[in-house]
């Protein structure tokens, strides 16, 4: 459908739309319209870019114990920003490393990696998770908790002090040869501790996920490859008459953390993503060309029935391996949890190639990305392991914003957490000379967290993905040689939804005010009411379209007539220049001036620079007059059968000129005029 095209007198020009479910009205000043969802804006790009910023040992933040708060905001916000920059669109943040908390907790003690002392208070207060959720939501970047459900205290993480769990709640955590503190996943009040602290922070904090990686019973190197010690709650089980072998024990612990942690989420805020980021190998010959680690008899984690069962919303396998090594094989290995993802959860594996700045490194992060996309087409995704490995590889984090990461990109949705989108929003358009100012608002602004804008150039589409606070977009009306010519706005919610597309008429053709080419001061003339519309041209010379029209504008306003007359306006009320270019001249509201015997009293007249008896008449001139002249049928209430030219009027002249008035003669102008008020009644 040909949209009406909506101009102004004036500098501004102001759209309103209205949006409904399923409909969109767009309302003027002088039509309403009923315009269907748009059909030919790409969809925005898919794709879950996160990076780990872990706090244990102060690998990624704060750089070292005891910063001040300034500091540690101060590096925290360095980091957001690099991943923003970067078109990445989460962060996963540590906030339990050791049973101690980066967050204001009744629970669990503060962190030491903070200040150096477990239990010490940030001085000023302030706090880190709030912090962080608010500096990254403000970026647009989810912020998912990272927590490790199992470690009590890291060999890296201070003396125990008396507010540490290892002296708070002896009876739950047992110690490891190597200097490591652990619970005893097998307890039930293990069990009921750490989904206390989870839900704790889910009910408290404006999270988007929660997530845990490899850590479920240690590794055995953390008890000098001796048997995790607990052979007190394995005595218990069995003489209550516990059947299972100690594995499928220790197992059937960590699984019914899980199932129900997932559970205990959802109840309380269905739209919080639950992920976990496993061992990448379940077991060796899983699939048959596999090698390695363990993790199902290891660590006591049966990774693969969380994800049979999905008890996550996505999953992230640690592949830390190149393509091509054949025992560990990312793509193969990707593959397989590929098989075994029969909930279609999210998919999204974690990398770690290198470090080093080679094109070799940076090759082939990019290769696992681009693999992902191909296999996971409905919901790619990748998790960076660490934000470092990105930050402070100027060659890798180049490749990724040059390559795949160079159009923003929103995270999949979570259909089965939520399939509802939001409402279109309601878009105005303040459009001026060389700008048009895009503005938005919602019926309902708590079901949205981020816009997109796609607006289009010539034949090229592009958007910008916008924050949930945002509510407005200014874009030029030309770049280059190309104009804008659509808009529009969506609003996405917080599982990923997006709603219709509300595009609202854009006026691609602007007038000019007269302050555009430094007109006079307009002088009270004889006031009028248009009825009928008149086109001339001003008769001098050829004025080509690269040509400087203001100074013909100059010229023509101080044009003499005759001995009797200097001109102290412009005679017209809108010029239209060689390049279809449309200036404001008179008010259309006074009486034009035409040197001839017609009576211009309510004539709305209608002149192009230059001389039509040898310049050509374009099909874009013609575009241009016959949507100009619709807009005054509409906005005055003129009817297209009173469109004419001055030679109608006039024995004593040729004008509008040989180039134009053959499309008045044979009615051109008028039908075409027509049919554009007959398509946006």
């Amino acid at each position: 459908m040909i949209r009406f095209l909506l101009f102004a007198n004036s500098l501004i020009l102001i759209i309103s739309f209205l949006s409904c479910s399923g409909n969109k009205k767009i309302t003027t000043t002088t039509t309403e319209t009923t315009t269907p969802a748009v059909t030919d804006i790409p969809n925005v790009n898919r794709e879950f870019r996160a990076a780990w910023v872990a706090t244990v040992a102060n690998i990624n933040w704060p750089s070292k114990p005891g910063l001040s708060t300034a500091q540690q905001q101060k590096e925290a916000i360095s980091l957001l920003d690099f991943l923003q920059a970067h078109n990445f669109n989460a962060v996963i943040f540590q906030v339990r490393p050791q049973a101690d908390a980066l967050y204001k907790s009744a629970l669990e003690p503060w962190s030491y990696f903070l200040s150096g002392t477990q239990g010490k208070t940030p001085e000023p207060f302030y706090d880190p998770l709030k912090f962080w959720i608010d500096a990254a939501h403000e970026r647009g970047l989810e912020l998912h908790v990272w927590l490790n459900p199992y470690r009590a205290h890291h060999i890296s993480g201070g003396p125990v002090t008396e507010t540490s769990v290892v002296k708070t709640k002896p009876e739950m955590v047992v110690h490891l040869k190597e200097g490591y503190w652990w619970f005893d996943p097998s307890l039930k009040t293990t069990q009921d501790h750490g989904v206390n602290v989870v839900m704790d922070i889910v009910k408290r904090y404006d999270i988007d996920g929660v997530h845990f990686d490899d850590y479920f019973y240690p590794y055995a190197s953390y008890n000098k490859n001796e048997d995790f010690p607990d052979s007190t709650s394995w005595k218990q089980y069995q003489q209550q008459g516990g059947k299972l072998t100690k594995s499928d024990w220790r197992r059937q612990g960590v699984n019914n953390f899980i199932q129900r942690l997932y559970g205990e989420i959802k109840k309380e805020k269905k739209q919080v993503k639950f992920g976990i980021s496993p061992f990448g190998i379940w077991r060796p010959g899983y699939p048959e060309s596999i090698q390695g680690f363990d993790q199902y008899e290891e660590l006591y984690a049966d990774a693969k029935l969380w994800l049979n069962k999905g008890w996550v919303d996505y999953f992230s396998p640690q592949l830390y391996w190149p393509i091509s090594r054949y025992a560990q094989s990312f793509p193969v290995l990707l593959g397989w949890w590929n098989s075994e993802n029969t909930m279609k959860r999210h998919l999204w594996p974690g990398i770690s190639v290198g470090r080093d700045t080679s094109t070799a490194n940076s090759t082939e992060v990019t290769n696992d990305i681009m693999i992902t996309r191909g296999m996971m087409p409905e919901s790619s995704g990748i998790v960076h392991w660490s934000i470092s490995s990105v930050t402070k590889n100027a060659h890798l984090s180049k490749a990724l914003i040059d390559g795949p990461y160079k159009q923003p990109a929103l995270v999949p949705a979570t259909t089965w957490l939520d399939a509802v989108a939001p409402l279109a929003p309601t878009v105005n358009l303040i459009q001026q000379t060389e700008t048009v100012n895009i503005q938005w608002s919602h019926t309902n602004e708590a079901d949205v967290f981020k816009w997109v804008v796609y607006y289009k150039y010539g034949n090229n589409w592009r958007y910008k993905i916008l924050n949930k606070q945002d509510r407005s977009l200014e874009l030029k009306m030309q770049e280059g040689k190309t104009r804008l010519n659509s808009v529009a706005v969506s609003a996405v919610d917080r599982t990923g939804n997006e709603s219709i597309k509300a595009e609202p008429p854009l006026n691609t053709m602007l007038i000019q005010p007269r302050s555009s080419w430094q007109a006079a001061t307009a002088k009270p003339y004889k006031q009028h009411t248009p009825v009928r519309i008149t086109v001339h041209h001003e008769g001098g010379k050829i004025l080509l379209d690269t040509a400087n029209a203001a100074t013909r504008l100059k010229n023509v306003q101080t044009w003499s007539m005759g001995p009797d007359r200097k001109w102290a306006d412009i005679p017209y009320h809108y010029l239209i220049d060689a390049d279809g270019t449309v200036y404001e001249g008179r008010d259309p509201l006074t009486v034009g001036e035409t040197n001839t015997e017609y009576d211009p009293t309510g004539h709305l007249l209608i002149s192009f620079l230059g001389n039509y008896e040898q310049q050509e008449f374009t099909p874009h001139l013609q575009k241009t007059l016959t949507t100009l002249i619709a807009h005054f049928c509409n906005k005055y209430n003129i009817s297209p059968e009173t469109i004419a030219t001055h030679r109608d009027y006039s024995s004593k002249t040729t004008c509008p000129g040989k180039n134009i008035y053959p499309y008045f003669q044979d009615g051109f102008i008028k039908k075409e005029v027509k049919r554009m008020l007959k398509t946006n009644k």
